[in-house]
Formats: C-alpha cells, sequence, structure tokens
C-alpha cells in the first residue's frame, strides 16, 4: 500500500504539471523545476525507485502466488495495466532521467517537449500516464471502495479520475505549439537531430532495449515459475475437495477457497481483489475445519471487525490443508449458495400447518388483477417469513393455499410449540395486511389456519435448491379434512388437540369436533377465531417486528 501511494502520488503530480501547460509553458517550467528538486533529490530518488522495485517485486509475488486468473474484468484490467505502464515508463525514463544523470542534459519541457515533437513521440507520451493512472485508481477503489467516507467522496473522486487526464493530454498539447514558435525550443530540436548527438540518442536507445529486455525476462520467468509451481502442486501434493452447497471440487494444496470458486466457475462475491479487507468473500466452514490453518493478522483483523463467528473465515485468506466443505455467505448478482440439508426422506411423525385464502375470488371481483397479484405477493412474503422464522419448511404454495411442514429436523415437543407460534404469527401478518387494506369489512382477507400432528411419509423431489418437501399421509390427510371443516364452521384457526398435548400446553377454542382418523378412531380439532399463543416476540432476523416487515413488504422493500 505504502509503495503504490508514492508512486500514485508521483504520477498525480506528474499529470498536475503537465495540466499547468494550459496556462503556459513558463508555469509548466516552474513546477517542473520544483519536482525535479523533490524526485531528484537522494531522498526523492530513494523513496520513487525503492517504492517502484517494491511493488514491482510485490506484483510479481502476487503473479507467482495466483492459482487462477479467472478473475472479474476489472481486477484483469488492473493487473494488466500494471504491467503495461513500465513498457512505456522505461522509454521515457532513459529520456529524461537517465539523459540527466549521464550527459547532463536538462529535463525541462522546453527540451523534452521539443524532442518529443521532433521525432513524433508525442502520441506515447500522451498515453504514457494513463495505464499507471488507471491502475492506481482501481487500487484505491479496491482498497478502500466500502469506506463510508471514500463512498462519500466518490461523484467527486470520480470526476478527479476524468478530468486530470485530459487536462493534463491538452496541458502537453498547449505545450507543444507554444514551443513550436519558440525560438530556444527550435534550437533544442534541430540540437536533439544534430549528428553530434547521435552516439548519446544511440547509448540511449540502448539502455532503454537493454531495461526493457530485462524487464520482459523478469515476467517471463514468473509465469514459468508459476507453472512449475502448480504442476509440482498437482503432482506430488495431491488434491483436495472442497465442498460446496450442491457441487464438490478437487484443488491442489495451496490454493485458496476463492480460488478454487473462480477456477470453477462458482458464483463468489469478492470485492477488495483478495486482500482481506472487503469480507465479501467470506464463508462458513462447515466440515473440515481442522484441515484450515489459523487466520493470519490482516484476516483475523477483518474477521474481529465485522464480528464474524468462530466458523465463518474469509475464501480468499482461507488455504485448506485437507478436504472442507464451505458455504459462501454473502449474495451475488448470480445464483447463490445456501446452506442444503442432506436429503431427507422416510416415514416419521410430523406437525402439518395449512393458511388458507378463503375469500380470495371475493376479492378477485373487486380489485385489478395487478393489484390482486400484488396483494398475493405481499400475503406470501408475509406469511413465508413467519413460517422459516418459527423454524418450518415451506412444502408447497399457491394462490389459495400455503402448506408448511414441522418435524422434520426437531422433536415433537419442539416441532409442535414451532407450529403453534407459527401460526400466532400469521395472525400478525394477516392483522397487518388487513390495515393497509382498510377497515371495510368486505376488503379483508379471510384466512383459515390449520395445524395437525400425524404420522407421514416425506421426502423430497425436484432438482431445484433447496429441494421441494413433499409429505403424504395420515397427517395430511386429516389436515385436509380439517380445512374444510374450517371453512363449514367460519373459523380462523382449526388445531387438532393432540398438537396442544405434544407442546404442553392446554387447548384454546371457541368450540370442539370431532373428526375421524384415517386408522380408527376420532381427531379432536379446537376451533377458534383467536391465535393459539400470543407471540408479541415473534420477529424477523431478531430486529425486524411484523409490523414493521410488513410495512418494508408494503413499500416495495
Amino acid at each position: 500500500m505504502a509503495s503504490g501511494l508514492i508512486l500514485f502520488f508521483y504520477i498525480t503530480s506528474h499529470l498536475l504539471n503537465h495540466a499547468l501547460g494550459l496556462v503556459s509553458l513558463q508555469t509548466a517550467e516552474a513546477g517542473m523545476s520544483i519536482a525535479v528538486e523533490v524526485w531528484y533529490s537522494l531522498p526523492g530518488t530513494a523513496m520513487l525507485y525503492g517504492a517502484a522495485a517494491v511493488h514491482f517485486m510485490m506484483a510479481l509475488v502476487a503473479v507467482y502466488e495466483r492459482r487462477t486468473f479467472r478473475l472479474p474484468p476489472l481486477e484483469l484490467i488492473r493487473i494488466a495495466l500494471g504491467f503495461t505502464m513500465p513498457v512505456l515508463l522505461i522509454g521515457h525514463v532513459a529520456a529524461t532521467r537517465l539523459a540527466y544523470d549521464l550527459y547532463g542534459l536538462s529535463s525541462d519541457y522546453t527540451r523534452v517537449v521539443a524532442n518529443l515533437w521532433a521525432s513524433g513521440q508525442q502520441g506515447w507520451q500522451l498515453a504514457l500516464m494513463a495505464p499507471g493512472w488507471i491502475h492506481g485508481c482501481l487500487g484505491l477503489h479496491f482498497a478502500f471502495g466500502r469506506r463510508p467516507l471514500f463512498r462519500l467522496f466518490r461523484p467527486v473522486l470520480f470526476a478527479i479520475a476524468l478530468l486530470l487526464p485530459v487536462l493534463s493530454a491538452l496541458g502537453f498539447i498547449a505545450m507543444g505549439r507554444e514551443v513550436a514558435v519558440s525560438p530556444t525550443a527550435v534550437a533544442a530540436s534541430l540540437n536533439f537531430l544534430s549528428p553530434t548527438n547521435t552516439a548519446q540518442r544511440l547509448a540511449i536507445g540502448q539502455w532503454k532495449d537493454s531495461l526493457l529486455n530485462w524487464y520482459f525476462t523478469i515476467i517471463l520467468a514468473a509465469f514459468v515459475a508459476r507453472e512449475i509451481r502448480n504442476l509440482i502442486e498437482r503432482r506430488r501434493k495431491g488434491l483436495i475437495k472442497v465442498s460446496y452447497p450442491g457441487r464438490t471440487v478437487s484443488i491442489p494444496r495451496g490454493w485458496s477457497v476463492l480460488e478454487a470458486s473462480r477456477s470453477f466457475h462458482l458464483p463468489h462475491a469478492a470485492m477488495c481483489g483478495g486482500r482481506a479487507r472487503c469480507s465479501t468473500c467470506r464463508v462458513r466452514v462447515a466440515g473440515g475445519a481442522e484441515h484450515c490453518p489459523p487466520a493470519a493478522k490482516d484476516e483475523q483483523d477483518t474477521l474481529i471487525r465485522i464480528g464474524a463467528p468462530a466458523d465463518v473465515r474469509l475464501a480468499c485468506q482461507l488455504r485448506p490443508q485437507g478436504s472442507v466443505s464451505v458455504v459462501p455467505v454473502v449474495r451475488t448478482a448470480r445464483p447463490v449458495y445456501r446452506a442444503a440439508p442432506p436429503r431427507r426422506g422416510g416415514e416419521s411423525d410430523i406437525v402439518v400447518l395449512y393458511c388458507d385464502f378463503r375469500n380470495r375470488a371475493e376479492l378477485t371481483s373487486d380489485h385489478l388483477p395487478q393489484d390482486l397479484l400484488y396483494l398475493l405477493t405481499v400475503y406470501v412474503e408475509g406469511l413465508s417469513h413467519a413460517i422459516r422464522a418459527a423454524g418450518g419448511t415451506l412444502s408447497s404454495i399457491d394462490s389459495e393455499s400455503v402448506c408448511a411442514l414441522f418435524g422434520v429436523d426437531a422433536g415433537a415437543e419442539v416441532c409442535a410449540q414451532r407450529a403453534l407460534q407459527a401460526a400466532g404469527a400469521i395472525e400478525g401478518v394477516i392483522a397487518d395486511l388487513n390495515n393497509r387494506l382498510g377497515r371495510q369489512q368486505g376488503n379483508r382477507l379471510k384466512i383459515s389456519v390449520v395445524v395437525h400432528a400425524g404420522s407421514a411419509a416425506i421426502g423430497e423431489i425436484g432438482s431445484s435448491e433447496p429441494a421441494t418437501m413433499l409429505a403424504i399421509g395420515e397427517a395430511v390427510d386429516v389436515a385436509s379434512a380439517m380445512r374444510k371443516l374450517a371453512a363449514e364452521r367460519d373459523r380462523v384457526f382449526a388445531i387438532s388437540e393432540r398438537v396442544y398435548r405434544d407442546a404442553g400446553l392446554m387447548p384454546i377454542y371457541d368450540e370442539q369436533a370431532a373428526l375421524p382418523a384415517p386408522g380408527g378412531g376420532e381427531v379432536t380439532v379446537c376451533l377458534s377465531d383467536a391465535a393459539p399463543i400470543a407471540s408479541p416476540a415473534w420477529t424477523l432476523h431478531g430486529k425486524l417486528g411484523r409490523s414493521a416487515m410488513l410495512r418494508r413488504l408494503w413499500a416495495g422493500g
């Protein structure tokens, strides 16, 4: 970061100095004299070339350590520009700094601009700083893009990033026009082209060619070393498995989880380019934690800053030494991995919950189709949040009914309590919706919530993620009969007595009815218009109450 900021400051000062040419050549010369005093001094030289050497060596190390170049476009552009900039810069350094150190040729604008125009290389000069400038701007964006202060001043920073190179190019053109009519500049041009300076030009050209050859050789060596390292990793160290929800990939030891995701084209959010700064690539380690090395300081600092739990790591820093199972946490624009439970099936005792939309046909005649569609969307979203928050699994959703299952992953008591909690939460959801619709009796949603516990065969069907859970058996058959009973008796809640018994609660009802059980006997049904249990503490994600949630859903949030 320090070396990059020094180089970016140097490029910025250079562009500003070029822009002074819009005022006059003399003003640009005054700015250049200050720059020469700073950068040509011993401390300035050591700082500038030290920063360049450090930045270049760290770039080579980053290339060597990178296992794949399947990166976001902006990151690829940043890397390409970083390696392109020295190709142009080496020639400029040879013509200015080496000419100054070897032959005492001044670095003033009159000589440099006149020589560039005389040799027809003014186009190179205009393009000289563009790669470095864009590379630096992208680096700052990746490093600080998520900081509040940076986001606050982003419009101003973007304007500077766009206008400064343009003003610099215009300043250079203005200086070129001015030196074209300057006797001093014409003399400098003729001196540059004279035979007496041919030896100097050839020597400077040889220095430039040698530097370019060394530059390309070093880069080629880094890429060759990287390929050799990859071959060794694949053959000697063996492969390990990284399991994502829905897919498992094999990678060599030493790869990061983020590199594994990108190498196999798996969607994975990441914003800082793998520098442990943004935390968007974080994953939850679901298995194989013993194969994960401890977090280094940069990763640890970021995890502490975001308050991450112990099983969360940064994918860009996590390089497992054995097979692991991970779940990416942050959503991306493409399909998101979610924690998917293993395929479940078999026969077991479950709790079935149905929520029937009883007056959809009436509302259809009083509302436009678009309004009813939006109403249904908010209705289903509210019910889905209530069911999931209580620990239920959605089984089916249509325009007139929502079905949920409880008991797939817990005991009878817990699941009965969860189902009753969901029923109470649904009452609050519908109450808030009716307040939004208005207080006219004919303009209110009428529902029936049916809850029953019994045995059923359950299984996951379909290839979607997560898969659809389907239940068939006594619990579903009795629940269907209870739905008809609730509609006939015009009751909001129909809950079997067994659900209360399993939950350890006393039944709450306005009336009771008996239905025949498929295997013989009777099922006692408690009918009421009030919620089975009060649940004022029911929240969405622990913070958003049901009223606030409905307001957000109604507003389109």
